[in-house]
């Protein structure tokens, strides 16, 4: 009887180690899926500012780049089902490339505190990116 008992405690004891393990090791957020451009660890609230922060600079919802299940009338976020979702990637890297590449930061004001170039800076709320007045459209 002892030894069983043993055996058990040991078995139980094993288990939560292995838990304990498996759960120190998990990214800080394993909830997102699909980040290409994003870092994979980026906690729920910085990954709704920069989502916010395209709806009001780019003046579109959510569903503009994420497929909209209409049956469960929900979105999916992970899904690549929509162009203009690639197209944001690529703008992003676009944008991260100019700030890094052409303006000049320092130590003590980085590329990721201040960006000179945002999706503002040429889509004014608007999806497609804004045309000085008086160019061809």
């Amino acid at each position: 009887m002892k030894r069983i008992n043993k055996f058990w405690v040991l078995t139980v004891l094993a288990a939560f180690v292995f838990v304990g393990i498996a759960a120190v090791k998990q990214p800080v957020n394993d909830k997102f899926k699909n980040l290409q451009v994003l870092p994979k660890n980026i906690t729920e609230d910085s990954l709704d500012k920069v989502m916010d922060g395209f709806t009001v600079m780019l003046g579109v919802d959510c569903k503009y780049c994420h497929y909209r299940d209409k049956k469960a009338d929900t979105l999916i976020f992970d899904k690549d089902d929509k162009a203009e979702k690639e197209i944001a990637r690529n703008m992003m890297r676009m944008t991260m490339d100019i700030n890094k590449n052409y303006f000049q930061f320092n130590e003590t004001v980085t590329a990721a505190q201040v960006q000179a170039v945002t999706c503002y800076t040429c889509h004014r709320e608007e999806p497609m990116p804004h045309k000085e007045k008086g160019t061809k459209k």
